[in-house]
């Protein structure tokens, strides 16, 4: 079965919700420039959330290792879109307690967090 994590990216336009035309553009790209991103991915991953503005990639219980094509593509393609003055916060968590990672651009408006929850399982 092999560690499995959960990772959630945000991706959005400068200027957050208030920024349409950037937000019209970033859907075309993931059409284009990074198709092959969305493609692999697929709309199991990635939702668009018109209302904010924002695109949502959740993937829970997966084999996140830095080691396989697509999550190297996935890395690329948050700083290829950051390169393209969009924001990103990026957070996986992993199934050991400490293992936590989380990256974002220097003006990412901080919309994800991680809250540690107490869970009986009887």
């Amino acid at each position: 079965m092999g560690y499995r994590s959960d990772v959630m990216a945000l991706v959005y336009p400068l200027g957050g919700e208030h920024n349409l035309l950037n937000y019209d553009k970033l859907k075309l790209l993931m059409n284009t420039t990074f198709k092959d991103v969305y493609d692999y991915w697929s709309d199991d991953y990635f939702t668009w959330d018109d209302n904010h503005r924002v695109l949502k990639f959740y993937a829970p219980s997966v084999k996140w290792y830095e080691s396989y094509p697509e999550v190297d593509r996935f890395a690329k393609f948050l700083a290829e879109v950051h390169a393209l003055e969009y924001e990103y916060e990026f957070i996986r968590v992993g199934e050991e307690d400490d293992d936590l990672e989380t990256d974002s651009t220097g003006d990412a408006e901080n919309y994800m967090y991680v809250e540690r929850t107490i869970q009986v399982n009887l």
